[in-house]
C-alpha cells in the first residue's frame, strides 16, 4: 500500500516581522531620519491593519537592533539610520540576522582573543599575522577580502586552544561570511580614512595577542566588532 505523504505547511512570516521589515526599509530609504519621531503605535496599527501588540513587537526589534529608541511619555525616535546601500546588500540575508550573528560573534570572539593572548604558540601567532597581511593585500577585492577576514578571525579562534570556539565559528561560517560581505562592501565603498581605521582595529587585536595581554586583546576584539556594528547602522559614520 502506497504511503501518502502529507505536505508540510508553508511557513508564513509573522506579522511583526513584516511590519519590522517595512519600517526598517522606510528608515533606510530616508523617509524617517535620525531624530525623527515615528508614528504612534495606534497610528501604525491603523496604517498596517494589525493589532498594537504586533506593532509593539516590531518596534521592540528595531530598538534591540539599535535603530530606534523609546522615550517614556514621548514616543519612539529613530536613533540611527542605515543607508539605502545596506538595504541593497541585505536582500539575501536580513539586517536583523546580520546583527544577531554580530551579537553572537561578540561573545565568542572576545573570548577567543582573550584566550589566544594567553595560549597562542609562535606558529599560531605567525598564522594570525599572515592572515592580517593577506587581508590588507586583498582588502578591496570582494570575495577575497571576505575569505581573508574570516581566515583572520578563525586563526585567532584556533590560537585560543579551545576547539569548541573553532567549531562554533565554523558552524556559523556562512552566516559570518554573509555579514562580512555586507560590512566589507560598505567599507570598500567608503573613505580611505574608514578603510584605514578598519585595518587599524585588526592591528590592535594582533598587537595585544602578540604581547600576551589577554584583557587588551578582548577589549580590542570587542571594540572592533562594536565598530563594525556601528558602521552598519549609521550611514554618517566614517564616510
Amino acid at each position: 500500500m502506497a504511503t501518502i505523504e502529507i505536505p508540510s505547511p508553508i511557513e508564513r512570516p509573522r506579522l511583526s516581522d513584516t511590519i519590522y521589515g517595512q519600517l526598517l526599509d522606510e528608515i533606510m530609504a530616508g523617509r524617517f531620519s535620525a531624530g525623527d519621531r515615528l508614528p504612534t503605535e495606534n497610528q501604525l496599527a491603523q496604517r498596517f491593519s494589525v493589532s498594537r501588540p504586533v506593532v509593539r513587537e516590531a518596534l521592540q526589534r528595531l530598538q534591540t537592533d539599535g535603530v530606534v529608541i523609546a522615550r517614556q511619555g514621548s514616543g519612539t525616535y529613530v536613533q540611527r539610520s542605515p543607508s539605502q546601500r545596506v538595504a541593497e546588500l541585505t536582500i539575501q540575508v536580513s539586517l536583523h540576522e546580520v546583527l544577531q550573528v554580530m551579537e553572537l560573534r561578540m561573545a565568542l570572539e572576545e573570548l577567543s582573543a582573550k584566550l589566544a593572548a594567553r595560549n597562542r604558540s609562535d606558529e599560531q601567532l605567525r598564522a594570525i599575522e599572515q592572515a592580517r597581511k593577506k587581508l590588507g593585500e586583498v582588502f578591496g577585492h570582494g570575495g577575497a577580502a571576505q575569505e581573508a577576514d574570516y581566515a583572520f578571525h578563525r586563526a585567532i579562534a584556533v590560537a585560543s586552544g579551545n576547539g569548541l570556539l573553532v567549531e562554533a565559528l565554523d558552524q556559523l561560517s556562512e552566516r559570518v561570511k554573509g555579514g562580512m560581505n555586507v560590512t566589507l562592501s560598505l567599507t570598500r565603498e567608503a573613505s580611505a580614512q574608514r578603510r584605514a581605521r578598519v585595518l587599524d582595529e585588526h592591528d590592535r587585536i594582533v598587537h595585544a595577542i602578540r604581547i600576551g595581554d589577554a584583557e587588551s586583546a578582548a577589549i580590542a576584539m570587542r571594540y572592533h566588532l562594536d565598530q563594525v556594528r556601528n558602521r552598519l547602522l549609521d550611514r554618517h559614520l566614517d564616510r
